[in-house]
């Protein structure tokens, strides 16, 4: 096409050409300078996509580790705390004269004083006593009052209790009921702390039930 014949056109014919020439400039820079740009910016952004995946999980991985080693931290000193609180086996028979003479101590009266078949758990045992007393319900209550506080881990089930026909000042009651001691044996002792239980049914005060008022 000649310069003149260009210059001959209308207007509108020569803004056509015009749009079309800068069109096709366009789409040629597009295609040919910015693709390998546009790809590689487009690669970018789906590893950085991945990369913040990856870190959100990681995050929650560390929390959830963290929270791990606290829980475990936590049982392990609880673990050590019971063991402190259960007496060997060895010890027993100390615990259970110690419960005897705090029971005639508050003028309880011994009826029956019975071992009966052990408790056998995982990390500890226990002697279960089946005993019978006599007393009055003051004297009753003080004796459960000194269990709560016994620096040993010892149980109440099974209460029983039973106002006399004929009473005394210091006899109003017949209580049934039996006691655990729990102890560890030396096996038992040598075995690492659990990661995340402990025994269960024991706490780290002693479990003791209070019978109601006496009617």
């Amino acid at each position: 096409m000649k310069i003149g014949n260009l210059q001959s056109m209308p207007w509108y014919l020569k803004l056509a050409i015009t749009v079309a020439v800068a069109g096709a400039v366009y789409a040629g820079f597009w295609n040919f300078v910015t693709k390998p740009v546009r790809a590689e910016t487009k690669t970018f952004n789906l590893e950085i996509a991945e990369l913040l995946t990856k870190n959100a999980q990681a995050q929650i991985a560390s929390q959830r580790l963290n929270d791990f080693r606290a829980t475990y931290k936590a049982r392990v000193e609880e673990y050590e705390e019971l063991k402190a609180l259960l007496p060997e086996q060895r010890e027993l028979t100390l615990v259970l004269q110690s419960v005897q003479e705090r029971a005639r101590n508050n003028g309880l009266v011994l009826r029956k004083f019975i071992p009966k078949d052990d408790v056998q758990q995982e990390n500890y045992s226990g002697k279960r006593i089946e005993v019978s007393v006599t007393s009055s319900f003051a004297s009753l209550r003080s004796f459960f009052d000194q269990l709560a506080h016994y620096q040993r881990i010892v149980s109440i089930t099974n209460f029983e209790l039973k106002q006399l026909d004929k009473q005394s000042p210091s006899k109003t009651v017949d209580a049934t009921f039996d006691l655990t001691a729990f102890y560890v044996s030396a096996e038992k002792l040598q075995k690492p702390a659990p990661a995340t239980t402990k025994p269960a049914g024991v706490t780290k005060a002693p479990t003791v039930v209070v019978p109601p008022p006496a009617k």
